[in-house]
């Protein structure tokens, strides 16, 4: 056998018996690690009560594995428990704020029941006024005209929701009243306009419909309409123009009331300047924004023409002008939808 091979095999050899010395001392001190683990374990301890009597002492053994066993069954517990408490005040947490979101989802049920009864007031109050203007509809000759505002009001959807009719659950009633009445409002329109048309030349009757222009001596024309419109202080964007804009291309031309009623708000908007709201008779209210000036105080009462103030250029605008809007209800509408119907005032 050459050299090289025989001192090679040798160093194999040297190499395999330091490995199986290795392993078996490694194995020994293992298996005297676990004599002496399970010696330990199980040396006991011993608990000893003593009572004060004459009794004899009792005395409790417990090695050590089982007191360590019993220590972690505690540690558990009381992690157990700790979670638990942990878990309960979290669930105590939310249902304090959902009993508080339901307490105020009830205030809002109530609010919008109490909302309901003062709309469904005001739907009747217009169901008696337009009783009354059919009426005078009739004297005045006009054939076509409804007979009776129960057919206007079938028609416009009306009828159900004074009625109540629509549901046997109160909460869904209200939900479908609050749904319905501005589609019903905006429905009763045509047959306001064909009594508009027949009663034109009863200023008694129209003076509670905002019919008139609204700068005095018919002064002024229309900068922008009503509907959709290029933004002047955006180019290039659209946007919708919820009323129409009348210039006179001077401050100061007095405003008027464009029906009788009453001032329900005067202030100053950062969009709409100095600006007057006016609420009238059958739903109408009527808003007149940009004026220079007031001429009435919130609660005052006007009636048709009366000055409530004066062209202007406050808040946001591009020039001195007025921006008059009109509602029905919560609707707003084209106000040159009833401008057209008393062309003849003046002032």
């Amino acid at each position: 056998m050459p050299e090289g091979l025989r001192r090679f095999k040798e160093t194999e050899k040297r190499w395999y018996e330091r490995l199986l010395q290795g392993l078996t001392s490694g194995v020994d001190v293992a298996r005297v690690a676990i004599r002496r683990f399970f010696a330990w374990g199980r040396a006991r301890f011993v608990f000893a009560v003593i009572p004060q009597s004459e009794k004899p002492a009792r005395r409790f053994e417990i090695s050590r594995f089982s007191l360590i066993a019993v220590g972690v069954v505690l540690i558990l517990f009381v992690g157990f428990a700790g979670y638990s408490l942990s878990a309960y005040s979290a669930a105590a947490l939310r249902a304090a704020a959902l009993d508080a979101q339901l307490t105020k989802a009830r205030q809002s049920i109530d609010q919008m029941r109490e909302s309901t009864e003062n709309l469904l007031s005001e739907t009747a109050k217009f169901q008696e006024k337009l009783d009354q203007v059919v009426d005078i509809a009739q004297s005045k000759g006009k054939p076509d005209l409804p007979q009776s505002t129960g057919d206007v009001l079938k028609t416009a959807g009306l009828a159900d929701l004074i009625s109540g009719q629509l549901s046997d659950d109160p909460v869904s009633r209200d939900v479908l009243r609050l749904n319905g009445i501005a589609e019903a409002l905006d429905k009763s329109l045509p047959a306001l306009d064909d009594i508009a048309n027949v009663l034109a030349g009863q200023k008694d009757i129209m003076t509670e419909v905002p019919n008139i222009w609204p700068v005095k001596g018919n002064l002024g024309h229309i900068t922008m309409y009503f509907g959709q419109n290029e933004n002047p202080f955006a180019t290039g964007q659209w946007y919708l123009h919820t009323g129409i804009d009348i210039s006179t291309n001077r401050v100061g031309d007095p405003i008027l009331a464009t029906a009788d009623g009453k001032v329900i708000d005067v202030h100053y908007d950062a969009s709409l300047g100095n600006s007057v709201t006016i609420q009238h008779s059958h739903g109408f209210t009527t808003r007149y924004g940009h004026l220079r000036s007031f001429a009435v105080k919130k609660g005052q009462r006007v009636s048709q023409g009366d000055v409530i103030g004066y062209l202007g250029n406050t808040g946001q605008t591009t020039g001195p002008h007025l921006h008059y809007e009109v509602y029905l209800g919560t609707s707003l509408i084209d106000p040159l939808r009833f401008l057209s119907i008393r062309k003849e005032y003046h002032e």
